[in-house]
């Protein structure tokens, strides 16, 4: 077997094995917290019949149309006979859909039936499974992409760096997604166990949705430092930088509109590269200002032209720890960890404006603002 073929299959089956253990866990977690959320549903309602049994079909017909939940609550007596009190369009009792069903015995032996459909949740499934098959599909289509480009390299240096940096990349996702996935792990577990109250399980609930966001996040963040490792794989374009960032400065004051912001734009500069990744960039940027700095923080936005262009974004915030200033930025590289879990992002903002900056051949730096908090200053070359 060659070794363009071998690579390529050894890519397939990592990308693989990757995605089906994030995906499917992410698509497997999401599909029992919404029945968990079924299941605390009907609790309350039979939790109200419980509080007042002596009149246990009002209470439960008010906790039904008190809390909005769409289930069938049907009444059926010692000898079989069922009365359909009040009737989902979703979940019909004694029809082939998939529903849970719960009976609740009351005084003479009588019971109340209540049923909540199952389809929506189905439904919902179905769709995760198909958009994690899509991407399953589409992540190989990549690694082989990415397999055949780095076999055609040639040069045996060349091959050795890529082997490295993807050697890398790889243990540094995997660190960056064992945080959120042992989180998510352990609140699973506790669910499972049925070890919280009512209370609590909200709360783990509250805790499950915000990790897996985290970790979409954090996936599409890492799935944009892959691509942008890959010199070749986005075409260039001639845009006009400097309007792409007065649209971007235009918008940042809408956002905080209390801000003292200094704008020295020069007109007219373009680039040849990715307008995207330059969105991506700046966007970046004035987010971690606005999220990061008070409100009152004067910011300044410089940039000027030559032959070469000179971007420098800047605040009065509390800047960046004292040792990082002048570093280069490498890996999946953070400064503060604590940020991402404030803001519930991926924390990964500053790798990917480096990797930007690298993808278009020019220069970051990361200095004390004479405001008194970061400036992150940028040279680009104005060739088009």
């Amino acid at each position: 077997m060659k070794n363009r073929t071998r690579q390529v299959l050894a890519s397939v089956t990592v990308t693989s094995l990757l995605s089906i253990l994030i995906g499917g866990f992410a698509v497997w977690g999401s599909y029992n917290t919404e029945i968990s959320i079924v299941d605390n549903h009907m609790e309350t309602v039979i939790t109200d019949i419980y509080s007042n049994p002596s009149d246990a079909i009002t209470s439960a017909l008010l906790s039904l149309d008190q809390n909005s939940f769409d289930f069938t609550l049907a009444f059926k007596t010692q000898e079989g006979a069922l009365t359909i009190l009040k009737e989902s369009q979703s979940a019909i009792i004694g029809s082939n859909s998939h529903m849970i069903q719960r009976e609740i015995g009351i005084e003479s032996g009588e019971k109340l039936i209540i049923a909540a459909s199952l389809t929506d949740i189905d439904r919902s499934l179905k769709k995760n499974l198909l958009g994690l098959l899509i991407f399953i599909i589409f992540a190989n289509a990549i690694a082989s992409y990415i397999s055949i480009l780095i076999s055609r390299a040639g040069a045996l240096s060349l091959e050795r760096s890529q082997r490295e940096k993807m050697q890398e990349f790889l243990g540094d996702a995997a660190h960056e997604l064992r945080t959120p996935l042992t989180v998510v792990k352990g609140y699973t577990e506790l669910l499972e166990g049925k070890q919280l109250d009512s209370k609590n399980q909200d709360l783990a609930f509250s805790r499950l949705k915000s990790e897996i966001k985290r970790m979409e996040s954090l996936i599409g963040d890492l799935l944009i430092l892959a691509e942008l490792g890959e010199q070749n794989i986005v075409d260039t374009e001639v845009f006009d930088l400097s309007a792409l960032l007065h649209e971007n400065v235009i918008d940042f004051q809408t956002l905080s509109p209390n801000r003292k912001v200094k704008i020295d734009i020069e007109g007219e500069i373009y680039l040849n590269g990715s307008e995207k990744y330059m969105r991506r960039f700046i966007q970046n940027a004035l987010t971690n200002i606005r999220i990061h700095t008070n409100d009152n923080v004067p910011v300044t936005v410089t940039l000027h032209g030559g032959k070469h262009a000179y971007l420098i974004i800047e605040d009065g915030g509390p800047g960046l720890p004292a040792d990082s200033y002048g570093e280069k930025i490498q890996g999946l590289k953070r400064f503060d960890r604590s940020r991402s879990r404030e803001t519930g992002g991926s924390g990964l903002g500053m790798s990917i404006m480096s990797a930007v900056i690298e993808w278009h051949q020019g220069d970051l730096t990361l200095s004390k603002s004479t405001l008194g908090g970061l400036a992150i200053e940028v040279t680009l070359s104005t060739n088009v």
